[in-house]
């Protein structure tokens, strides 16, 4: 896998149509076999375009965002198959669609207008490592994400700023807001 900074990611990103948000999940069957429930695994989601995805991932980045490019969901089943399923008793993986609750405006498709995002002492943009992040579609409709002890935080519009005004203040400003647009806007 390569690795590609947050800026190309997000460059990548603004030129695509934007379909869905999923984040991976699986049927389980272990607590009542007569009746199955869907349980989410929050430790990555991914934003599902006309030509691939972004993976927006908190494993193997100690606390902070990891974000890259792949073609499928295969990474996510094999994630759950090591750490989570048991297929004996009947377990499944299935993907869950956010796409009603945060592209929820009518479209076909959403295209990245802008992005926000916060770099600590410990992120590395250029790696495509980050603390949080904030993807607003369309100027409309808006996706946040940040790493939390048990997993992604998901949220919507003003979760960035309470995210970093209040839930992980930075009295030392050893942070850093970047806002990000696409070249091609004016």
């Amino acid at each position: 896998m390569s690795t590609s900074s947050i800026d190309d990611l997000l460059t990548w990103l603004a030129a695509r149509k934007v379909e869905d948000i999923v984040v991976p999940g699986y049927i389980d069957h272990t607590l009542n076999e007569e009746r199955p429930f869907l349980n989410v695994w929050n430790t990555s989601l991914y934003v599902v375009t006309d030509e691939g995805m972004l993976r927006i991932e908190d494993r193997r980045a100690h606390g902070r965002l990891h974000l890259s490019r792949t073609d499928d969901l295969t990474d996510a089943e094999q994630d759950l198959d090591e750490h989570v399923l048991n297929r004996e008793y009947g377990e499944e993986f299935m993907p869950v669609s956010l796409e009603w609750q945060l592209l929820a405006d009518g479209r076909d498709f959403n295209t990245l207008t802008r992005a926000r995002y916060a770099a600590g002492p410990d992120s590395r943009p250029q790696q495509g490592v980050v603390d949080c992040l904030e993807l607003v579609f369309d100027d409309c409709c808006c996706l946040f994400t940040a790493s939390e002890w048990d997993g992604l935080d998901v949220g919507s519009h003003g979760a960035f700023d309470r995210w970093t005004d209040y839930l992980h203040e930075d009295p030392e400003g050893l942070r850093r807001v970047v806002e990000w647009t696409p070249s091609h806007r004016r």
